[in-house]
């Protein structure tokens, strides 16, 4: 029998420390400062009340030093409403994903804090469908229900656990379709992919190798973001190796970056959605491509001369999906390397948009270098963080966005705001993940795209300055 139980001073001594923790996509902050185990088993209890008594619940962990306990604390909370429990151990995301939909749970919990550094960590959270919720699409419940103080008590918990591994790499090898043989060289950056692709290419037959296998919650070879910066071991043993292509992944597996054979780094979208829709599009013509309003232009008109259909939406992985789903589109991605493939019902899953990768460059018969080169660019200027606190840079890029309405430029404000004309662009926008505003700006010249770029950050720093 259910029933109600409050924690009003517990929970509200916990509450008081994580008011900026939950973000847009997910939970996440410092591990001991911001996000500890009494949250993680508050969390649990939130989710578990917001589901109902006897829902199922899949669960895996990072390797983060702080994973193993947060996830022993999530699944007291969650057993504690009555949940069944599936619990996948240490894998990457894109797996508690799948795993998620394809053993038909009612929703996954993933102890991460993805490509962070690793004294972060925290919780993403996703529908039965296997797609991350975000603030207007559950989590918002979530958070709701945390701050209330109000759980369900519910005996006949249940805690099981799986591998979901062999069932996920039969899938995506099911899905893809490698004609060529490639030396590939993959760079796991310490963590969990490390677990999963070598199975895979040993089934397809790739001639593959890796560095940074060895998981290591502290990251100690490169950072967990997939950056330039970040793969220069991988475009150092490409190079080395003379292989085809370098392929890096973030710390639990949702973002990807490539190297070609020449050793150039591309870790936006501005390359990777482009190389996958003239893909897609040569075997399904007329179809939509989606990308988010960070990407530069060019990669819709390049997808509208090649027969295609372009759909820009909001930044943030749910918004991706929604507009794939509704549009029926071929697959979309996001300038900072995530993608959502039907094939894969969606989910963030880099390892796969990695295979398909692979996929475009096999059916190509040209270098990837070639690939690369035939995608139109701009001149375009590295992405700015400025620090900002978190209660206060949505509030400034809006009044950034009122002021340059003045100013004479066209204005995009579907996510942040664009400032526009006929020689390029710069986009303002609060991240959702980080206390940052980031600004990165491109244009038809170098002139053009440096100018955007110090337009942005003046309009950023003075709106700061003032705050």
């Amino acid at each position: 029998m259910q029933k109600t139980e409050k924690h009003t001073k517990k929970t509200q001594i916990v509450s008081d420390t994580i008011k900026n923790v939950f973000r847009a996509y997910d939970i996440r902050g410092i591990y001991g400062k911001d996000v500890n185990e009494e949250v993680a088993e508050t969390i649990g209890k939130s989710i578990g009340t917001v589901l109902g008594n006897g829902k199922s619940v899949g669960v895996g962990r990072d390797v983060r030093l702080s994973s193993k306990s947060l996830h022993d604390s999530l699944v007291k909370g969650l057993l504690y409403t009555g949940c069944k429990v599936v619990d996948f151990g240490i894998i990457p995301t894109p797996l508690l994903y799948f795993g998620t939909w394809h053993n038909k749970l009612n929703s996954g919990v993933m102890v991460t804090a993805s490509h962070l550094p690793p004294e972060w960590n925290g919780f993403k959270i996703s529908g039965s469908n296997g797609v991350i919720l975000s603030e207007g699409t559950g989590l918002e419940k979530v958070k709701e229900k945390f701050f209330e103080n109000d759980f369900i008590k519910a005996d006949g918990g249940i805690y099981e656990t799986a591998d979901i591994t062999p069932s996920y790499v039969d899938y995506v090898v099911s899905k893809i379709d490698h004609e060529s043989k490639f030396k590939i060289v993959f760079d796991f950056g310490n963590s969990v992919t490390s677990l999963v692709v070598p199975k895979i290419m040993e089934k397809i037959g790739h001639d593959a190798s890796w560095i940074n296998y060895e998981l290591d919650g502290t990251f100690p070879n490169r950072t967990s973001e997939p950056t330039e910066e970040a793969l220069q071991g991988l475009k150092n043993k490409v190079l080395e190796t003379g292989a085809d292509i370098g392929i890096g992944y973030d710390g639990d597996g949702d973002r990807v970056a490539i190297v070609d054979e020449k050793g150039r780094v591309f870790s936006s979208g501005n390359v990777t959605i482009p190389l996958l829709a003239k893909h897609m599009l040569s075997k399904t013509p007329k179809g939509k491509i989606v990308y988010d309003i960070t990407c530069s232009p060019t990669v819709g008109k390049f997808v509208e001369e090649l027969g295609g259909e372009s759909v820009v939406t909001r930044v943030g992985h749910s918004y991706c999906v929604s507009e794939v789903m509704k549009q029926n589109a071929l697959f979309g991605g996001q300038y900072s390397g995530h993608t959502a493939f039907p094939e894969v019902n969606c989910a963030d899953d880099a390892i796969f948009g990695s295979l398909k990768i692979i996929e475009a460059l096999s059916a190509s018969k040209k270098k990837l270098s070639k690939l690369i080169d035939e995608i139109p660019s701009t001149f375009t200027s590295k992405m700015e963080e400025i620090p900002c606190a978190d209660p206060e840079k949505f509030s400034i890029v809006n009044r950034i966005k009122e002021k340059a309405k003045d100013m004479g430029y066209n204005i995009i404000d579907i996510d942040g705001v664009v400032l526009h004309d006929d020689t390029g662009r710069v986009l303002i926008r609060a991240s959702n993940t980080t206390p940052v505003i980031r600004v990165n700006a491109e244009g038809k010249t170098k002139e053009a795209c440096d100018m955007f770029h110090k337009l942005g950050e003046s309009l950023v720093r003075g709106e700061i300055a003032h705050d």
